[in-house]
């Protein structure tokens, strides 16, 4: 293809991309949020999206609390909401399940769901975007191995953090983030549920897996064999329903149901019976363990500075930016026989954050010990007084949200001092340094947009925000490079091993020895019979199994080349076939044997007549390497699915779709240049024959039969049959899972 076609190529691909934004930015603005307004419920204060039915959605793939029996979903949360429903007067509808990161945005958008349910935690970054209920239940954090590196990784949770290590947890969740701030060395593998998690444990695939201890410890009772919970970790998260901003008056209908179950003692019961005793008081023994050791440990008449990390706020990767917002967690164990009244932290000088959103939790061991506070700030210290004293052996959690470290960067350490319940005053132990990187380009970019009039009308659109907010879509471009990147590699080289295994086996195919034929069907029937997804399960989680460990990159080159060479046996196969018999018989009368009539004459010839099929072939395999993002493949998909885990916004999406259509309008606009000039020259260099024309002179070939000894199974073809011989695998392969 000239350098005029591929202007036009790419001008195409501008073309397509902007008449696809246009037609979304329309729908989206002709009804923006959705639908919103549903029908009145009795309460005229709210609304749901079908009258007299409140609609629910969830993952449902968190056993005990939200899965699937059947076609049914079950668990302590339906039947929460059940519960909460009827006190409403309404009845239960549950979407079908999506996966965890779509939920928040669904609930935004707004005329599918009224209530998003599935373990969420509430935080302060979330309540950015939506509102919770108040919390129904209390938890934390599980930690599983196999069970015969329990012990092990119980003693030295740190051996974890090493770059060889993968720690799979749920995508977008709080699990996730403790991974990231507390093991910022080990590879973290982001997935769409904890019982994906839970069988790559169990295979071999991972290392170890975090998400909810409740579900943890119901999976490895009931479900998994050689899995211990290595680690209860003490996060002292709450639980709560999702409900959109827009929808005030449900949130406090929801509060007075729950209010009221926990009055008539139907929460309780709720946790008696998929918990099997009172939740609260289960986790008290070995609450009461945990506490032990950590007091005996501490130094008595002080606290001890356990941590202080930094979430991760650079897009796509684990660093911390400054100049950006981010979460700091301090952490500290309690050792002072009079409790703790008042804790002062000292931040990096030239660090800005609010106090109003300093989030205080106080542990007993898995518990949570309710204490009230107040928090204030002077210049760079934020300082905490309870009014009644932290007890001692307490864990004292203290998290600072929208908080800013320098954007110079560097290593900086946490201080401050306390004061005892007696009024005695200590100095807190200084923490562990967090390493925090100066502002990039793209942020100082993020930060013009952010003071632009037009972005800010621009994204009070409700359909535009979430789609194409421009800061988003600028940071989006460059996380989102590195696994474009890795897309194109794993495709580029798959392929080659592709088309070796497929030119193999499509000459097995139509060869005379009959066990030969019946392999190569079987493998080219299975593979194109059954979908993608079921085939990367298999290689995944099948081969770790069998002890066979190869890297991630590795077997996802391997599982896209054997998909995708079954797809190419069936062209090349019908590409020979489409060679006319005279030029078998031409071979044969220079005296040629059957090996160098296929390799000297015929695949020559094929190769031509079957580019626009491959190169169709290529841009499908480009695309199911987003399948690879089901198994933690860091590829473009998974670095999108990460960001909008993390923004709420489906922004990270769309400049993934823009990143494939670099790739693959160019090429198919190659295929139609290429089509045209084959069309072209078979027709004598004329233009391309009208539909249904037929040559004479492709008339008398049709009739020349092909010598039985060369042994092929080519059928007779005439020249206008040779597209339509081309076009059978490829209408079978349109139909290959995207």
């Amino acid at each position: 293809m000239n350098a005029k076609s591929i202007g036009r190529a790419a001008r195409a691909a501008f073309a397509v991309s902007l008449a696809l934004v246009m037609t979304l930015v329309v729908a989206g603005c002709a009804q923006p949020g959705g639908d919103t307004s549903g029908t009145p419920s009795s309460d005229e204060s709210y609304s749901t999206v079908t009258p007299g039915k409140l609609t629910v959605v969830s993952d449902l793939a968190n056993p005990p609390f939200d899965y699937m029996d059947g076609d049914m979903p079950t668990g302590f949360e339906v039947d929460l909401m059940n519960a909460l429903a009827s006190k409403m007067g309404l009845e239960v509808e549950y979407l079908s399940p999506l996966k965890f990161d779509s939920i928040v945005p669904t609930i935004q958008q707004g005329g599918k769901a009224d209530v998003g349910a599935s373990n969420f935690t509430i935080t302060e970054e979330r309540l950015q975007s939506i509102d919770f209920t108040d919390a129904y239940i209390d938890s934390n954090q599980g930690l599983v191995t196999s069970a015969d590196i329990s012990q092990a990784v119980s003693s030295d949770v740190s051996s974890l953090n090493t770059p060889s290590t993968q720690v799979a947890v749920q995508a977008g969740t709080t699990g996730e983030s403790w991974v990231k701030e507390n093991l910022p060395s080990a590879t973290v593998v982001s997935l769409d549920d904890p019982i994906q998690a839970l069988t790559g444990v169990q295979t071999g695939l991972y290392k170890a897996a975090v998400a909810d201890l409740p579900v943890m410890q119901y999976e490895v009772k009931s479900a998994y064999t050689g899995l211990s919970v290595a680690m209860e970790i003490p996060t002292g998260e709450q639980y709560g329903l999702v409900v959109s901003k827009d929808n005030p008056g449900l949130t406090k209908a929801l509060n007075k149901a729950l209010q009221e179950c926990r009055e008539d003692g139907t929460l309780s019961q709720l946790e008696t019976k998929w918990f099997g005793e009172d939740y609260e008081s289960e986790g008290s023994d070995a609450a009461a363990t945990a506490t032990q050791a950590t007091t005996a440990s501490g130094n008595a008449g002080s606290i001890d500075v356990n941590k202080a990390t930094a979430r991760p706020n650079e897009s796509g990767g684990d660093g911390v930016i400054g100049g950006m917002n981010t979460r700091l967690t301090w952490e500290g164990t309690v050792n002072v026989d009079d409790g703790v009244s008042s804790v002062t932290l000292s931040l990096p000088e030239g660090s800005t954050f609010d106090g109003s959103t300093t989030r205080v939790t106080v542990l007993d061991g898995l518990n949570r010990i309710n204490v009230d506070s107040e928090t204030s700030t002077d210049g760079s210290s934020v300082t905490i007084k309870f009014k009644t004293p932290v007890p001692s052996g307490s864990l004292l959690r203290l998290e600072i949200t929208d908080m800013q470290f320098p954007a110079e960067g560097g290593d900086f350490v946490v201080s401050g001092s306390y004061v005892t319940g007696a009024g005695t005053q200590g100095a807190l132990d200084d923490s562990p340094s967090i390493s925090i990187i100066a502002n990039t380009p793209v942020q100082a970019i993020v930060n013009y947009l952010d003071g632009q009039t037009w972005v800010e009308a621009w994204n009070s659109v409700p359909f535009l925000n979430m789609f194409f907010k421009p800061q988003l879509l600028v940071t989006s471009f460059v996380s989102l490079f590195n696994g474009w990147l890795l897309c194109l590699l794993l495709v580029v080289i798959a392929y080659p091993f592709a088309i070796a295994l497929g030119l193999l086996f499509a000459i097995m195919k139509i060869s005379n020895f009959r066990i030969a034929r019946v392999i190569a069907a079987i493998y080219i029937n299975v593979l194109r019979g059954t979908p993608l997804f079921l085939q990367i399960y298999i290689m995944f989680f099948g081969l770790p199994m069998m002890g066979i460990n190869i890297d991630n990159n590795v077997l996802g080159v391997i599982v896209i080349a054997i998909n995708s060479s079954a797809y190419q046996a069936e062209i090349f196969r019908a590409g020979i076939q489409s060679i006319p018999n005279g030029q078998y018989e031409a071979a044969a009368s220079l005296g040629m044997n059957r090996a160098q009539t296929m390799f000297t004459v015929i695949l020559p010839q094929m190769v031509r007549r079957v580019i626009p099929t491959v190169t169709s072939d290529f841009i499908t395999s480009y695309k199911d390497t987003s399948l690879l993002s089901s198994v933690g493949v860091m590829e473009l998909m998974m670095f999108s699915k990460n960001l909008t885990t993390v923004s709420g916004n489906i922004t990270p999406y769309m400049a993934a779709a823009i990143y494939y259509l670099i790739v693959t309008i160019p090429l198919i606009k190659a295929v139609g240049v290429v089509e045209g000039r084959m069309a072209a020259a078979e027709n004598g260099g004329g233009p391309r024959p009208k539909a249904g024309a037929k040559s004479a002179g492709a008339s008398s070939k049709a009739q020349t039969p092909e010598p039985a000894s060369m042994g092929y199974h080519a059928e007779e073809k005439d020249t206008a049959s040779v597209l339509g011989a081309l076009s059978a695998p490829f209408r079978a392969h349109s139909s290959k899972e995207a």
